[in-house]
C-alpha cells in the first residue's frame, strides 16, 4: 500500500525537519486531480502551536520535504495552506510494476469479528431489501477477510415469538380453508407451504438459504433464537442486570435502566403478561456473541431497527463494563429501503403472484451479477432505486456491463497479441501519456481503497472503484493505441493492460461478480 507508507514517513520525518511532533499525518485525495495525488492539512493543525499562518508553514514544509531522500520522486507544492504531493512518472511506474509481486502487509489485528446480516423473519420469502443487506454483508465480509481480519458470519433466525405463532395459525387456516386470522400472513407462498409435509417454517428457512446461495452468499452459522430460550440465556442476562441494580418493576413489567448508559428512555425486558420483549432476547443474543469469543460485533439492520442501536449498546455496556470478557466494539450499519423501477415506472407487485417482488424473482430476471452490483453500488444509508430494464442493457449505460466489458476487452486484446499469460514489466523510458498515468494511478490505489473500505465499513467503495477503473481503462483504450506504435511502447501498454486486468479481476472478485473473458 502506498498511502499509509507515505503517511508514516511524513509523520516520522517532520520532527527531524524542525516541526512539532503530531500523532499522525493524514492524507486525502484532492478534489481536483490537477492539484496532485495526495494532500494533507497538517499545516492547519500545527498553525496554533507554531503561531504562524498555515500557508507559510506549508511552504516551508514543501521546501524541506523536497530534500528528504525517502521522498525522491515526489513533488511537494503548497496550495492555500495544504501540502500537495504528486508522484513522478518513474515513482508511479515502480509502484505499478510491483503490484501482485509484492503483496501488501496489512496491519495485523487481534479482532475476532462476528458479522451478522440479513436475519430476516423466517415467516416469508426474502425480498429485494433483504437482498441489499445480503450483498452489503457479503462484500464487507470479503474485504475484511482480504485485509487480514478474522471474520465469522451469522444469520439470526427469529423462530419463536408472536410472529411465529401468527405464522403457524395462518398455515393452519389455509389448510382448513378458513380466513387468515388477524395479524396473520397472506400471499401465494402460504398456500405452497401449507401443502408440504415438512415444517413450513423450516422450509421457509431452507428457501431463504437457497435464495442467498444463488447470489453466492453463505454463513458460518445460522443461529436459532429458540436456543436462547431453551438454554435459559435470557434469564441469565436479566439476572446479571438485576445483580447490578439495573432493572426495576413498574406496571407489572420489568424494565432495564438503559438511560444510565445514554439511551433516550428505559426499556422493557419482560412485559406485564410475562413474555419477554424482542429487546430482552437481543440482550441475551448479543451477550452470547461475546461469550463465544467475539471481540467486535458488526450488525447490518434495516432502517426500521434504527431505534434499537442505542438500547443494545447500553445493554452491552452494562453487561461487560467490569467483568471479563471486556466489552466488545459494537457497530451497526443501518440501511435504507430499495425501490424497483421498470423503464422509469415503479414496480411494487409481482406479476406472477400479485405479492411483493421476491429476491428470487429479481435474480431470475437480471441475473446474480447485476443484482449484486446494483445492490452494492451506493452507500447503505441512501434510498436505493434501480431500474430492472437498465440492469439488462448491453450498453455503457449499464454499469455492470460497462465494467465487465472492460475486463473482457482487456482479455481479448491480450489474447489477440498472444499475451494471454502475465506480461513481464518493462523499464519506463519516456514520460507517461496522461491517460496511461491516470489508469496506472487508479490501479496503484487498489490495495489502499480496499483497506480504507474495510476500516470505514464501506463496501460500496469497491463498486465505485470498479466503475472508475473501467472508465479510466476505456479512456486509455481510446487514446493510447497498442498495435500501431513501436515495440517498446507496445510492450509497455501490454503490461499496463495485464496489470489492470488483474486489478479489475480482484476487485470484481471482492464484489462477488464474475470477470468474463468474452462478451
Amino acid at each position: 500500500m502506498i498511502k499509509p507508507r507515505v503517511q508514516q514517513l511524513l509523520t516520522a520525518i517532520l520532527p527531524d525537519l524542525g516541526f512539532p511532533l503530531y500523532k499522525e499525518v493524514l492524507l486525502e485525495y484532492p478534489k481536483n486531480p490537477e492539484y496532485g495525488d495526495y494532500a494533507t492539512n497538517i499545516a492547519f493543525l500545527l498553525a496554533k502551536q507554531l503561531k504562524e499562518a498555515p500557508h507559510h508553514i506549508a511552504q516551508e514544509m514543501c521546501v524541506k520535504l523536497t530534500s528528504v531522500p525517502q521522498f525522491q520522486g515526489i513533488q511537494f507544492t503548497s496550495l492555500n495552506g495544504f501540502v500537495n504531493m504528486r508522484f513522478s512518472d518513474a515513482y508511479l511506474w515502480q509502484e505499478f510494476s510491483r503490484l501482485f509481486h509484492e503483496k501488501p502487509q496489512f496491519p495485523k489485528t487481534q479482532d475476532a469479528i462476528l458479522l451478522e446480516y440479513v436475519s430476516a423473519n423466517p415467516t416469508g420469502p426474502l425480498h429485494i431489501g433483504h437482498g441489499r443487506w445480503a450483498v452489503i454483508g457479503s462484500v464487507l465480509e470479503a474485504i475484511l477477510r482480504f485485509t487480514g481480519h478474522r471474520v465469522d458470519t451469522e444469520y439470526y433466525i427469529n423462530d419463536t415469538g408472536t410472529q411465529v405463532e401468527h405464522f403457524y395459525k395462518s398455515i393452519d387456516a389455509v389448510k382448513k380453508g378458513q380466513p387468515i386470522p388477524e395479524g396473520g400472513y397472506h400471499g401465494a407462498y402460504m398456500y405452497e407451504l401449507s401443502g408440504s409435509r415438512d415444517n413450513p417454517l423450516m422450509l421457509n428457512v431452507t428457501r431463504q438459504k437457497e435464495a442467498l446461495e444463488r447470489l453466492g452468499i453463505t454463513f458460518t452459522t445460522w443461529f436459532s433464537e429458540t436456543l436462547l430460550h431453551q438454554e435459559g440465556r435470557i434469564e441469565e442476562s436479566i439476572a446479571l442486570l438485576e445483580g447490578k441494580n439495573l432493572v426495576y418493576t413498574q406496571d407489572n413489567a420489568l424494565w432495564f435502566r438503559s438511560t444510565a448508559y445514554g439511551d433516550s428512555k428505559d426499556r422493557v425486558l419482560r412485559k406485564a403478561d410475562g413474555r419477554y420483549t424482542y429487546f430482552a432476547v437481543d440482550v441475551a443474543y448479543h451477550r452470547d456473541k461475546v461469550l463465544r469469543g467475539h471481540t467486535r460485533l458488526i450488525n447490518i439492520w434495516g432502517a426500521d431497527h434504527h431505534g434499537y442501536v442505542a438500547r443494545v449498546e447500553a445493554a452491552l455496556q452494562a453487561l461487560f463494563e467490569q467483568e471479563p470478557p471486556k466489552r466488545p466494539e459494537f457497530k451497526v450499519i443501518v440501511g435504507q429501503l430499495v425501490s424497483l423501477f421498470r423503464n422509469g415506472e415503479p414496480v411494487r407487485m409481482s406479476k406472477r403472484t400479485g405479492d411483493l417482488i421476491t429476491l428470487d424473482e429479481v435474480v431470475d430476471e437480471i441475473g446474480p451479477d447485476a443484482t449484486r452490483f446494483f445492490l452494492i453500488e451506493k452507500s447503505p444509508d441512501t434510498h436505493l432505486e434501480f431500474d430492472l430494464e437498465l440492469a439488462k442493457k448491453k450498453s455503457s449505460d449499464n454499469p455492470v456491463y460497462y465494467i465487465q466489458y472492460a475486463h473482457a476487452r482487456m482479455c481479448s486484446i491480450l489474447e489477440k497479441l498472444d499475451a494471454r499469460e502475465e506480461v513481464s514489466p518493462v523499464l519506463l523510458s519516456e514520460p507517461l501519456h496522461p491517460y496511461e498515468r491516470k489508469l496506472i494511478y487508479s490501479c496503484v490505489q487498489f490495495y489502499d481503497t480496499v483497506w480504507d473500505a474495510a476500516n470505514a465499513l464501506a463496501p460500496y467503495w469497491i463498486a465505485q472503484y470498479c466503475l472508475a477503473l473501467a472508465r479510466d481503462f476505456h479512456l486509455f483504450y481510446e487514446q493510447c493505441p497498442i498495435l500501431k506504435v513501436d515495440e517498446p511502447q507496445k510492450q509497455k501498454r501490454l503490461f499496463i493492460l495485464s496489470q489492470t486486468r488483474n486489478v479489475l479481476s480482484q476487485a470484481l472478485s471482492l464484489l462477488g461478480i464474475s470477470a468474463p473473458k468474452k462478451m
